[in-house]
């Protein structure tokens, strides 16, 4: 099937998604974002299925000290139709600015949009996409090479090195993401503004 196919599909799958009541299947799962071993936020993730569409969702607040309160709002909506990315957007509100980041199916091919904290893209992806950031906090990303960064609009590379461990590189940062049982238990994050843990709270024992 080719993108502009599957993108047509999508459409209606899409309205259907969002007329019906009944959600088919719903994964929802709470993090900490610490700095430095302190607490200085949270994250909800969501997972919502029906049918052959996915939606992931991820809504962050934190706050923290750095010549100043930061504080940084940050909101990621990503779609799939039959396992093939359809589009996301990814949105935060900072005390350094409003930024807002998109990647959307067009016809035959994915138009870029992504802007950051001292970051801008813009372009076109002419190959079907099949896994990107958001899909890391809910499952291991056993054989995974490749995915994209969705506020980024940018390939990383996702390197395995046993035992449940992977990294991602890309623009020059390196992500580490702990698993266990295929799980995400944390990840370390590399960030423009401060790096800093997301952790996941029902495992954070064990």
């Amino acid at each position: 099937m080719s993108i502009k196919e599957i993108f047509i599909t999508c459409c209606f799958t899409i309205l259907v998604f969002f007329s019906t009541p009944t959600l088919k299947a719903q994964d929802k799962i709470d993090f900490d974002i610490t700095l430095a071993g302190f607490t200085i936020g949270e994250m909800k993730a969501n997972k919502v299925i029906k049918g052959d569409s996915t939606i992931y969702l991820l809504e962050s607040k934190v706050s923290f000290w750095l010549f100043g309160t930061i504080n940084v709002d940050y909101y990621t909506e990503v779609k799939y139709h039959k396992g093939v990315f359809i589009s996301s957007i990814v949105s935060s509100q900072t005390n350094r600015g409003d930024f807002i980041s998109k990647i959307w199916l067009e016809g035959d091919q994915y138009k870029i949009d992504a802007n950051g904290y001292k970051y801008e893209n813009s372009g076109t992806i002419n190959e079907p996409i099949y896994h990107s950031a958001v899909r890391l906090f809910f499952e291991e990303p056993a054989g995974v090479e490749v995915m994209i960064a969705e506020n980024l609009g940018k390939f990383s590379e996702i390197r395995a090195h046993g035992d449940g461990i992977y990294t991602t590189h890309i623009e020059g940062d390196q992500n580490k993401y702990y698993y266990q049982d295929g799980k995400m238990l944390k990840v370390s994050m590399h960030n423009p503004i401060k790096n800093y843990e997301v952790r996941r709270r029902d495992l954070q024992s064990k």
